[in-house]
């Protein structure tokens, strides 16, 4: 079974068990209802007094193409902005499972107003990784991928690592951070959220944003983690994880590429605020 084949039979397996293990009245997400702001504070070692209350904006699993409304896309896009955040991680799948949806992210995707800074996901290196690169390039927004930049931010600099994708085999942690300066937490963008574990092995703390898991999309205990771990190897489903010296973030993403359904899993646009710990 190819790899999209097992991902489909998978989520309509676990979507067959929520019809049984849930109520009738289950809150159930159809394709039109809108992203939820989340509005975590993460507790910083060693944040530039500067950077005290920086404001961090995250879109993940956009997954632009049939499956996920246009408008849904273009809200999120707006809801970042009305932040007025310092900065933007999207941590990667723009992409679903057609080339010419890089057209479709061109047109879509455009207009965040701050910094924005990106990584691929697996389904862009399945799809398109060049096409996907170029249209973010296009639109303004730098691309790291292995690798670390820095930004001038409030007068000080911060440093931002983007980790290639894990389970498509493009992660290389300690490419993407060779010569990081010793003092301060990194942001770093992966798309997988196990991309913690290896970037916690190198023993300083870190402040990593992830997507992939899309929170489990149909949301049941007990049942999601277990499927999520089947279909995507990642034990990190939702939410704020600490992973060594590593704080983790998982966004539930805003597209779908399976099912065209989330359960007790709206979509999520992080809006984040960084504190001196």
């Amino acid at each position: 079974m190819s790899t999209f084949g097992r991902r489909e039979f998978l989520a309509g397996t676990l979507a067959a068990c929520s019809a049984a293990a849930l109520p009738a009245r289950a809150d159930a997400a159809s394709e039109a209802d809108p992203a939820e702001s989340e509005t975590p504070t993460f507790l910083v070692p060693g944040l530039d007094p500067a950077h005290e209350g920086l404001r961090v904006a995250q879109l993940s699993d956009l997954h632009v193409g049939p499956k996920t409304p246009a408008a849904l896309v273009r809200a999120a896009i707006e809801e970042v902005n009305r932040f007025e955040p310092d900065l933007v991680a999207l941590t990667g799948d723009f992409l679903s499972f057609h080339r010419r949806e890089v057209d479709t992210m061109r047109q879509l995707l455009g207009g965040l107003s701050a910094p924005t800074f990106a990584v691929l996901g697996n389904h862009d290196h399945w799809v398109d990784p060049r096409g996907a690169r170029d249209a973010l390039l296009g639109l303004g927004y730098e691309v790291i991928d292995n690798a670390w930049t820095s930004i001038r931010l409030r007068g000080a600099p911060l440093a931002v690592v983007g980790v290639g994708d894990l389970s498509t085999g493009n992660a290389d942690v300690a490419l993407a951070t060779r010569g990081l300066p010793p003092q301060g937490t990194p942001l770093v963008l992966a798309h997988g959220p196990r991309t913690a574990e290896p970037l916690g092995a190198l023993g300083r703390p870190a402040l990593c944003l992830s997507g992939h898991t899309h929170g489990g999309q149909i949301a049941i205990p007990i049942l999601t983690p277990l499927f999520v771990r089947a279909l995507m190897h990642e034990r990190y489903v939702r939410g704020a994880y600490q992973v060594g010296p590593v704080s983790l973030y998982v966004n539930r993403g805003i597209g779908m590429s399976g099912l065209r359904v989330r359960v007790n899993c709206t979509a999520e646009v992080t809006l984040a605020t960084l504190r001196a710990a």
